[in-house]
């Protein structure tokens, strides 16, 4: 905060004011109300957000869960029909020859990582029957099987299989709808797994997609297991596992074998497949506020924006006397001990006075400087007038810092002129004089430099009041 005292006359007596250069308080004050008003509403996004995606304590398609979308419902039905149920976070060992075969359903497959991946395809080669829900395209890529998620939307739920599965037609009409859907692509190797598409619109756009490997590649001619890709687990729930097919679709695809692992990944792990950024995983909630917070602040930068404009000139709120504004520079002066600035100004002041009473044109200076008359015609002039030696007036208005002459000096007939001239005047010392003594760490004694910074004051006013005949 900046403070200049500013006496007026004003309740007939003088007063003090001090002017602050920050911002006004009624200004700050609606900052800081629209600041809260934002972090509050920030605040409430996050709150209601927090709460509106809260775990309900169980996830989806969990089969110990009996809400609607619980599978618990399908995992008593498997254990009616002596198919053995177990959860799990971790897939289970690679099997050991001669182990008895089993089911393993992998939800959320993008968490795991290449090499898991490869791991449980080869298992589908050794016999086992690997269910994956939900597979997108990052897990498609790495298992390279020849099918591929498609891009034409599927047709709604509620239609025939449209395929010669054996379970897809014991089970007829099913619930299996949204999700993916999965087509087959042309791969630069002959085929070594048979694709079979059901449900939807086969075979540009399938919901179940079905992989058995060639009987004649299966390592020891046994049975062979199958790759079973879901674009939806959700007539696998207790809600819809009740309607149509979908429970005989269910029992025909997961009760092959007399041991079924219920796979949930962790969360994904960096080298997963379907590692998303931090930007993907907010809930879309989440996304449209910020959006929203974001234009509201736009909007208010606009409305705050439009009142700015060029500086407007207007008239001080009290009269302020020319005497105290020269005190106050000097104050200024004299805190920050520019007294070489000082002097440089008392002799540009000078210098323009003595120009407009000498008739001098005064000449702009180059950007970000000032400018002044010519000094060579201002010493000649001013000398001419007081009859004093040009050296002491150049002295006297420039210092040291006597700007070059723009034109040739004077010839010998000048300088004779100028000899003649100035015969009868004393020679003036260069101005200011040389400090003597010991000098201090900022050039000399402070008492020693103000008071050469006084007679330099007084010697220019003497100058002023000799030119203009005072």
């Amino acid at each position: 905060m900046i403070g200049t005292e500013v006496r007026g006359a004003l309740a007939g007596g003088p007063t003090s004011t001090t002017l602050h250069a920050g911002p006004r308080g009624s200004a700050a004050r609606r900052g800081v109300i629209v600041s809260a008003v934002v972090a509050t509403l920030v605040l409430g996004v996050v709150v209601v957000s927090a709460f509106a995606g809260r775990s309900s304590g169980s996830d989806p398609l969990d089969i110990g869960s009996a809400r609607p979308d619980g599978t618990r419902a399908l995992a008593e039905i498997l254990r009616d029909r002596g198919v053995a149920v177990t959860a799990s976070e971790v897939l289970p060992a690679r099997p050991l020859p001669g182990e008895p075969r089993r089911t393993l359903v992998v939800l959320q497959p993008g968490r795991l990582d290449r090499d898991t991946l490869t791991g449980l395809l080869s298992q589908v080669w050794q016999g086992f029957d690997v269910v994956l829900v939900g597979a997108g395209d990052a897990v498609l890529g790495a298992l390279d099987v020849g099918v591929d998620t498609a891009d034409d939307p599927s047709p709604p739920a509620g239609g025939g299989p449209h395929c010669a599965l054996p379970e897809a037609t014991v089970a007829g009409s099913t619930t299996l709808g949204g999700g993916l859907s999965y087509t087959r692509v042309p791969l630069d190797r002959p085929r070594d797994m048979t694709v079979t598409l059901c449900y939807g619109d086969p075979p540009s756009a399938a919901r179940l997609a079905v992989l058995t490997p060639d009987v004649a590649a299966v390592p020891g001619g046994g049975q062979s297991g199958r790759l079973v890709l879901l674009g939806s687990g959700g007539f696998l729930t207790n809600d819809e596992l009740g309607q149509g097919g979908d429970a005989a679709l269910a029992l025909g695809l997961l009760a092959r074998h007399s041991r079924l692992s219920w796979i949930t990944p962790v969360a994904g792990s960096a080298d997963s497949v379907g590692r998303q950024g931090l930007l993907t995983l907010l809930p879309p909630g989440v996304r449209l506020a910020c959006v929203q917070v974001l234009v509201l602040l736009v909007l208010l930068a606009l409305w705050r924006g439009r009142r700015l404009g060029p500086p407007v000139a207007e008239p001080l709120p009290v009269v302020v006397r020319a005497a105290e504004t020269v005190e106050g520079r000097g104050r200024l002066y004299a805190a920050a001990q520019a007294r070489d600035h000082a002097a440089d100004t008392l002799r540009a002041g000078a210098r323009v006075r003595l120009a407009e009473r000498g008739g001098l044109p005064v000449r702009s200076g180059p950007a970000g400087s000032a400018g002044g008359p010519d000094p060579v015609a201002l010493v000649a002039s001013v000398a001419e007038r007081t009859g004093r030696s040009p050296s002491e007036i150049g002295s006297l208005l420039y210092g040291s810092g006597m700007p070059p002459q723009s034109h040739p000096g004077p010839g010998p007939a000048g300088r004779a002129a100028d000899r003649l001239r100035t015969r009868d005047l004393p020679p003036g010392p260069a101005w200011p004089p040389a400090p003597t003594g010991r000098r201090g760490r900022r050039g000399g004694r402070p008492g020693k430099q103000d008071a050469e910074l006084i007679a330099l004051a007084q010697a220019l006013d003497d100058l002023d009041r000799q030119v203009g005949g005072r």
